[in-house]
């Protein structure tokens, strides 16, 4: 079972649960193969759907998620010198297309060769990502909970195509947790995974008992975001003057 206690996600009440990430080298036990093949954008909501965990390899993945995860080589649709964005109009020319791709991020090829998807409450292996699906009051006590006690900048990185190198890659190579908005994404966009409007973040394993934690010791509804505009403006103003008079007498 994950080290860390997640159980205070459940006060979210979110619409659909956080999902756990584990990437494999072999073969995990007691955990059942995909059943399906899909995009690997897609995994995430299948496993809000599940019951149980599962896993997949290179074979299930119907996109470039597999080639993202260093599961398989680039291959003909990652090494067309940019030509496939200029086929779906999303680029003038294949050179904004191919400089767009210096910027994503993969996994070092042979690392990975299983990946096991789970709910938050469901996975029982250590998770390398937690990713959460939250609106954006839901997503400001997350992000807060990351700063509360590291002082940390929020951070959204992100790309028309290729979203899923930033959803599954950046976060655990970088160490930083990412977030991204549904709606902009080319390939979850056309495959309807998700509404607009949706955060996306993506907690990589060594913020999980930061946020976690904070969670349980924080506020989650601040006092002084329910006062209203006029109030909360009288309210800044009346702490700033009580702090210039307590500097002024130490």
């Amino acid at each position: 079972m994950p080290k860390t206690d997640l159980s205070v996600l459940k006060k979210f009440s979110f619409e659909n649960p956080p999902v756990c990430v584990k990437f494999l080298f072999h073969k995990p036990e007691g955990v059942e193969q995909l059943d399906k093949n899909m995009a690997l954008c897609e995994m995430i909501k299948e496993a809000q759907q599940r019951d149980k965990p599962f896993y997949i390899t290179k074979d299930n993945d119907t996109c470039f998620g597999k080639s993202i995860l260093g599961m398989t080589g680039a291959g003909p649709a990652l090494s067309d010198g940019g030509l496939l964005g200029i086929k779906f109009d999303i680029f003038n020319e294949p050179r904004a297309n191919s400089r767009l791709r210096q910027f994503t991020y993969n996994m070092k090829p042979g690392d990975i060769n299983y990946v096991v998807f789970a709910t938050f409450d469901k996975m029982e292996l250590e998770p390398d990502l937690l990713i959460i699906m939250a609106t954006p009051g839901q997503a400001e006590i997350i992000l807060r909970a990351m700063t509360y006690s590291t002082g940390e900048v929020y951070e959204s990185r992100s790309t028309c195509i290729g979203n899923c190198s930033w959803i599954f890659v950046y976060p655990f190579i970088s160490g930083k947790v990412n977030y991204t908005v549904t709606g902009l994404s080319f390939g979850m966009k056309g495959r309807e995974v998700y509404p607009e409007g949706w955060l996306l973040i993506s907690i990589p394993y060594q913020w999980i008992p930061t946020i976690a934690g904070n969670l349980k010791e924080m506020k989650w509804e601040l006092p002084s975001l329910t006062l209203g505009k006029d109030k909360f403006a009288a309210y800044e103003q009346d702490i700033r003057k009580k702090l210039m008079e307590e500097s002024r007498n130490p």
